[in-house]
């Protein structure tokens, strides 16, 4: 019977030991790894997780990571959508807001998804960045609590400095991400050779489609002087018939000039038209394309 009920009282020690180290998991002391138990199957297990997780800032950020890695794939896209609107503790139009395009722009694009797979634990550039999404860690380093927010710091194998995760704790109790902009910050390329993905569909990007060529503009046809017949004075009146037999003498060169219009020269005329400008001319200038983040993108 002693034996028996010794055995009772060691399995109840055990299970109540089980149960506090199951919810103290999360609290991860620097310099350690949040463990991983797959990534949530959809929207409602992303939920039931959180409010579990987001008792701490490290399990903020973790889930934060989760719905980032759900979003990477196409397929889980509309579910990941909501996880991260979720956890950031946005709108409904998240995708929409100008604030996010940086963001977006690189969780969509698969040559750039090793940015966010260089903050799993037992990457490199050296590996390309290789993970498993259902298995992986973080490594929280040291956090920096404020007034009203608290900045966790984590490790990223790409990067030279840990980088910083903002979060903030909601009166409800839970942990949401308010600022994420070190999480898409560039990193060191990974060694790997891009042509050793050329089998894999997930690396193939999209080459964007030629621009069309600017429309033809004809030049306006210049106008051209009219001859000098058709501006040269007009004849001499017949004087009375006194003087009608004698011959008219031509006047002199003198006299006739100020009294008739001289036609203006060739060159006259030709100076005086509107010159057609070229078509590159009478095009807008062109604006270069405007680089989204660019102050996001240096490596701390």
């Amino acid at each position: 019977m002693r034996t028996a009920s010794l055995f009772r009282t060691i399995a109840l020690l055990l299970l109540s030991a089980g149960i506090c180290l199951a919810s103290c998991a999360l609290s991860v002391a620097p310099g350690h790894a949040a463990p991983s138990q797959g990534l949530p199957s959809n929207y409602a297990d992303f939920k039931e997780r959180c409010r579990r997780a987001a008792v701490t800032p490290e399990g903020a950020v973790k889930m934060y990571f989760d719905a980032v890695f759900c979003y990477l794939d196409p397929a889980r896209r509309a579910e990941a959508s909501k996880m991260l609107r979720y956890i950031m503790h946005t709108d409904a139009n998240w995708e929409g807001n100008q604030r996010h395009v940086t963001f977006l722009r690189r969780l969509k694009d698969p040559s750039l998804h090793y940015i966010f797979r260089s903050f799993a634990a037992g990457t490199s550039p050296e590996n390309g960045y290789r993970m498993s999404p259902d298995a992986y860690r973080l490594v929280f380093t040291r956090k920096d609590r404020q007034q009203d927010y608290t900045r966790v710091f984590l490790r990223s194998s790409g990067a030279d400095s840990d980088r910083r995760v903002w979060v903030k704790q909601y009166p409800d109790g839970f942990w949401y991400v308010i600022n994420n902009a070190d999480t898409y910050a560039k990193v060191r390329d990974p060694a790997v050779s891009g042509m050793g993905n050329s089998h894999d569909a997930d690396f193939d990007v999209t080459a964007p489609a030629p621009q069309a060529p600017p429309a033809e503009v004809s030049a306006p046809v210049a106008t051209r002087p009219e001859p000098a017949e058709s501006v040269a004075p007009p004849e001499a009146q017949p004087q009375s018939s006194e003087r009608s037999a004698a011959p008219a003498r031509p006047a002199p060169a003198e006299t006739a000039g100020p009294s008739a219009a001289q036609p203006q020269p060739a060159e006259n005329a030709s100076s005086a038209t509107v010159q057609p400008q070229s078509v590159e001319a009478t095009l807008p200038p062109v604006a270069p394309p405007a680089e989204g983040g660019e102050a996001e993108m240096s490596t701390w």
